[in-house]
């Protein structure tokens, strides 16, 4: 396998935007998708719950019920609502551990390490990537429910003076250490994906290794990331760009009068119906009024400036059928824009934490063997060691058998 060379410097950052194009992007992708399918169904069964009737609710909402706060009331109905928003942030850290992993191994060379692959591993490995950052939040939770103890005790006549006064000495050192343990949890929050993925860490791992991260390598750590995140930025904004033209492409030529006209129209009505009020991004969907049929009353030949709205069309069963199909396609289009962001912040993330490894350690992770070539590798050997041993046995066989026919003759 062909391994990546990094820079192993501020340069290797700008690489998360053209490689989280792909796999990675569809790693994310599949995250927000599954995120908003939990996110439609409980708040339907929240509105259900509440009384709404699945008619009134489909009418009102659609397949995209929000905002949801004028809606859900109740302690069942919001207790299903937050769960669908704890799905949500678990499914995109689960999505950023799938991406880390598909990146070291596309740095090790094995590029057909699918996204599959990754959601695999990241659901396998779960656990310290969440109880990384947890258990400095239950660190910090520990020393200041100490101290609200302390001070509590400290309110009565000579306690002030044994649990403030003579232990205050340690008061300020353990201020400073929660401030500290406070930056390493945000840290934590958006690297323990890649410390577990790329470093193959376990929990106790996970956590100190945002400490170290913050202690050793401040300055980087924190100019990597603003360059990951500005890079997530302009990447989002041009992919916003094409996906928009992508769109505006299908409705210059699509919804010519001369192509589909009508047809098209009543498609993109259905499309358009399937969310109710809310449009994914208005200027998907604009279709300038020169491109319109005359049936739609903006004169003989159309022309723009003419109309200021669409009529409503009906549409045909195939055109219902079409529309559907449009309208989750663009849906899964919307998703892809964030999606996209996403994965380059995660790709970022992930080879941030790399170059910081070197720089912190002088250990190359990428050289390093994770558990699977370690595998690969005890398998190889364990093969090679069996076939050595076959072949003496062959060899033992054969001599043996020379012995007898000399013995024979």
């Amino acid at each position: 396998m062909l391994e990546t060379q990094l820079d192993f410097n501020f340069k290797d950052i700008f690489r998360a935007p053209r490689l989280a194009l792909g796999r990675r992007m569809l790693v994310m992708l599949e995250a927000i998708f599954a995120s908003y399918l939990v996110f439609v169904v409980f708040t339907y069964l929240a509105l259900i719950i509440n009384g709404n009737s699945f008619g009134s609710i489909w009418n009102s909402l659609h397949l995209f019920p929000v905002p949801l706060v004028n809606y859900a009331s109740g302690l069942v109905a919001k207790v299903l609502v937050s769960f669908s928003y704890v799905f949500a942030v678990l499914a995109i850290w689960l999505g950023f551990t799938a991406v880390a992993k598909i990146t070291i191994k596309e740095y090790k060379g094995d590029l057909f390490y699918s996204s599959k692959d990754g959601w695999k591993w990241a659901l396998k490995n779960w656990f310290p990537v969440f109880f990384g950052p947890i258990s400095i939040a239950i660190v910090i939770g520990l020393f200041v429910l100490l101290a609200a103890l302390f001070g509590w005790l400290a309110q009565w006549p000579v306690l002030d003076i044994i649990f403030y006064g003579l232990l205050f000495v340690i008061f300020l050192p353990t201020g400073l250490f929660l401030v500290f343990s406070a930056l390493a949890l945000v840290v934590g929050i958006y690297m323990s994906p890649a410390i577990v993925a790329c470093a193959e860490e376990d929990t106790m791992g996970s956590m100190f290794g945002s400490y170290t991260l913050l202690w050793n390598q401040p300055v980087r750590l924190l100019s990597y990331t603003l360059l990951t995140l500005l890079a997530a930025f302009v990447g989002y904004h041009i992919f916003y760009f094409f996906m928009l033209s992508a769109f505006k492409t299908i409705d210059m030529v699509f919804g010519h009068e001369w192509i589909m006209g009508e047809a098209f129209l009543a498609v993109k009505q259905v499309g358009q119906d399937l969310f109710g009020s809310f449009s994914f991004l208005p200027s998907y969907y604009e279709i300038p009024n020169c491109l319109l049929p005359a049936a739609t009353g903006c004169g003989s030949t159309g022309g723009c400036g003419g109309c200021a709205s669409v009529p409503m069309y009906a549409p045909s069963i195939t055109q219902a059928i079409s529309g559907v199909i449009v309208g989750l396609v663009s849906l899964l289009g919307y998703f892809a824009v964030p999606a996209y962001a996403l994965a380059t912040l995660a790709t970022g993330f992930s080879t941030s934490f790399i170059v910081l490894t070197k720089h912190k350690d002088d250990q190359n992770l990428i050289k390093r063997k994770d558990a699977d070539e370690r595998a690969e590798a005890e398998a190889a050997e364990a093969e090679a060691e069996a076939e050595v041993e076959n072949n003496s046995a062959t060899s033992e066989t054969e001599t043996s058998d020379d012995s007898d026919g000399a013995k024979s003759e």
